[in-house]
Formats: C-alpha cells, structure tokens, sequence
C-alpha cells in the first residue's frame, strides 16, 4: 500500500463525485469542525444550512479549512482525500442562492424520502443560509495498493 499526491484533474473528480465536506471554522471560544453536504460549482463549494453555531463562526472569521474523503466504494483501505483552506461567503442574493440551491437539491436526488423530509422540515423550522466556500489552496492524497511498474 501506499501513499501518493493527486493530480490536479483526480483532485476535481474527488470534489465533483463527493458531496459531503467537513468544515473547520474558528473563533474565540474554540473551533467547530462539522460535515455539511455540498456541490461543486464553478471552483467552490455550494450549499444550504440552517443558522447557528458553524453560521455565527463563520460570520466573526470567514477563514475556514475543509476535507473532503472518498472512501464509500473502497472501504477504509483504500481512499483520497482533498483538504485545504479558504474563505466561507454567505450568499444572500436570489439569484445565485436559486441557481445553486437547484444544484445542491439535484445531488441530493437518490437521498430517501425521510431524509429530504426531514431536511425540508429543518430548514422549516431553524430557516436556510446559503453558502459558498471558495479555496485558496487545495491538496489531494490517495493510499491504496502500488501501481506496478511499467
């Protein structure tokens, strides 16, 4: 087994095959780190939350880090992973919220219909807050078995 760096084009097919990001933000009382889902869109990660701790973080110190994982078809042995940092944007105009919304929904289509039920009644009940984190710098790695040589 071993570890190698990701070209350039596996590091946007990891991003636009995933949509789950983990998100570190950080303030004054300490860090939050928390998965949230996405899209990928245009160089940066689109989403929808609702309010709350991740939000108000984000809102005192937009710098943010993040890490994407792909493993759900290879188990733990065998992954790549894409991490880095950027800035977080709250996104508030109709426009680019509806666009990407519509992008974020469409991921999201083989989601059972419990879990969008229950994602309709969170956003409901707490309200929505569109997103996008734009990187600065990102960085892939992958482990798994050696390719043999050629």
């Amino acid at each position: 087994m071993g570890t190698r760096a990701l070209t350039p084009d596996e590091v946007l097919l990891v991003l636009e095959k995933e949509r789950v990001i983990r998100v570190a933000f950080f303030g004054q009382d300490g860090h939050f780190l928390v998965p949230m889902f996405y899209a990928w869109r245009d160089g940066a990660f689109c989403g929808l939350t609702t309010p709350g701790r991740k939000v108000e973080m984000a809102r005192a110190n937009d710098r943010v880090a993040f890490q994407v994982d792909s493993t759900a078809t290879t188990g733990p042995w065998e992954w790549a992973s894409v991490s880095g940092h950027g800035r977080w944007v709250e996104v508030a105009d109709p426009l680019e919220f509806g666009e990407f919304a519509g992008l974020f929904y469409r991921r999201l289509a083989d989601a059972p219909a419990w879990a969008l039920a229950a994602l309709e009644a969170r956003f409901g009940e707490r309200g929505v807050v569109g997103w996008r984190l734009e990187p600065e710098e990102l960085s892939g790695r992958a482990h798994g078995p050696e390719e043999p040589d050629e």
